[in-house]
């Protein structure tokens, strides 16, 4: 049995695709499976009976202020408003694409998708042409706080030698609602984003619509012809938190049977990666199905052969057509609040039983319209900073409690504060001031509230966070969308006032 292991490299995770120039001699595919086709973005469907989209805010605030509660938190309602988010993502649509029917999610404009239409000087909210899936690239948040010549040497001190394939991908993308505000308002160009500084004070973008969403769907990919693909799985968070535990250190996979011939729905139990042991590999099987998926085409294989993370790779180390691509998680934030909410989705060998970051109460309230794949998938969420609930401005760090919120595929594996290299973290917590910090230590909100054009302050573990704190002055604050930071066109207006 040969196994393509998608796990083990973080060659793909250390570099930022807008930053370093690689160079192939791969040609753009003349045709594509969706030429002719034109896929419309589709809102965010309401299927759960009792969920509102957009949700009115004053509701959203009770959830988090209701001294009914514990530190006046009601998780249930917070709960079962992501849920109704994620059931309205992975809905079905009349939207179709090589032969697939699209997920609401999947027919979003892609960050690239955005950025070219800003580029090409459309203004508009219509119309904007579509004829693929949203292309899969490398993950900004894993290089923001690097140097260009860090991510370089962090590039090659990771690279295995053995397998290059970058199979970790993202492809960040907005509904409808938050697409038409970045196209309308051309808020990737450098030049709008300085036009909003104010000299010795803090500069702000327009708010996004409080409809909008923005997602960031993240992928393994592997060979479909391997037969069965192993997937590191996150079992459950160790006793250890004060460390950088990326999935490359997980103990425990599943094996992903891309012919469906396991029982559906099966209840995997991981198992260890070295393990050969048939029996336990045959109870860590599971279907392809019991994931959301697709294969990806000419068109994307030859975006994601564009990547700096390909650097060095070529031959059968390349993406190719006929692969898979495998969705492990989606972080997703919605602006039905000043701060948005947060709730991030990770596959789970057991979603009845989510391990922590989720919990039972989660699992114990999803929707029954949830079904297929899309109940194979764990929540957590952060609509708070810290417990109680701080307000936006004007709130302290003083007789609160730390809310950890993090998605192990995505931020387990951050460590360390600067001043060292390749640290994560550039401001320290008050919360945490004694010790190292770590991704298992993070908060959704605490950390998209850092977002600044020029990437300064930088990341942050869990605390709070006042969006009048003084160290944003002289800095434009990006509504918590790190997504504008890591997309940044330097246009001519842009240019010219840096002379």
């Amino acid at each position: 049995m040969k196994i393509q292991k998608s796990a083990g490299v973080v060659l793909c995770l250390v570099a930022v695709s807008v930053l370093i120039a690689v160079c192939n001699n791969e040609t753009k595919p003349e045709t594509n499976p969706g030429k002719n086709v034109t896929i419309k973005p589709v809102p965010l469907p309401v299927i759960v009976p009792g969920f509102n989209f957009p949700e009115d805010s004053n509701t959203i605030y009770g959830w988090m202020n209701n001294s009914s509660f514990r530190y006046n938190y009601d998780s249930a309602s917070v709960y079962k408003h992501a849920w109704g988010i994620w059931a309205g993502l992975t809905s079905q649509t009349s939207e179709v694409y090589a032969g697939d029917t699209l997920l609401a999610y999947e027919t979003w404009l892609g960050i690239t998708d955005i950025r070219e239409q800003i580029i090409k000087g459309n203004t508009g909210c219509e119309n904007i042409p579509r004829a693929s899936r949203a292309l899969l690239t490398v993950p900004h948040q894993f290089g923001h706080h690097l140097s260009l010549s860090d991510r370089r040497s962090a590039l090659m001190e990771e690279a295995s030698t053995t397998d290059r394939l970058p199979n970790f991908w993202v492809t960040v993308s907005y509904d409808p609602n938050a697409a038409c505000f970045a196209t309308k308002n051309q808020i990737l160009k450098q030049s709008v984003l300085n036009s909003y500084a104010k000299s010795g004070g803090i500069g702000n973008i327009p708010a996004f619509p409080n409809s909008s969403i923005t997602i960031k769907p993240t992928y393994f990919v592997g060979e479909e012809s391997d037969g069965k693909i192993l997937i590191p799985v996150w079992d459950k968070q160790p006793k250890d938190t004060l460390q950088g535990y990326g999935f490359r250190k997980w103990p425990k996979c599943v094996y992903v049977d891309v012919n469906n011939q396991q029982q559906p729905n099966k209840v995997a139990v991981p198992v260890d990666k070295i393990s050969s042991n048939p029996d336990s590999i045959a109870a860590a099987t599971v279907n392809l199905n019991d994931f959301i998926h697709f294969k990806v085409d000419s068109l994307m294989a030859w975006h994601m052969n564009r990547s700096d993370s390909t650097e060095g790779v070529s031959g059968n180390n390349k993406a190719k057509a006929g692969q898979v691509a495998i969705l492990i998680c989606m972080h997703v934030g919605t602006k039905e609040i000043s701060n948005w909410t947060w709730q991030s989705y990770y596959w789970a060998p057991d979603p009845a039983v989510p391990q922590l970051p989720s919990s039972n109460l989660a699992a114990s309230l999803r929707p029954a319209q949830l079904q297929g794949a899309a109940s194979h998938y764990a929540v957590t969420t952060a609509y708070a900073m810290v417990l109680p609930n701080q307000p936006v401005t004007g709130g302290t760090n003083t007789g609160v409690m730390p809310m950890f919120a993090y998605n192990p595929y995505l931020e387990a594996g951050f460590h360390g504060t600067a001043p060292e290299r390749g640290a994560d973290f550039q401001l320290p917590s008050v919360l945490l001031p004694n010790i190292k910090q770590y991704g298992m230590q993070t908060n959704c909100m605490s950390c998209h509230a850092m977002a600044t054009q020029s990437n300064a302050p930088g990341y942050t573990t869990n605390q709070y966070i006042s969006m009048d704190t003084t160290m944003f002055n002289n800095q434009v604050l990006l509504d918590f969308a790190w997504s504008i930071q890591g997309n940044m066109i330097l246009d001519a207006g842009a240019a010219a006032s840096k002379k």
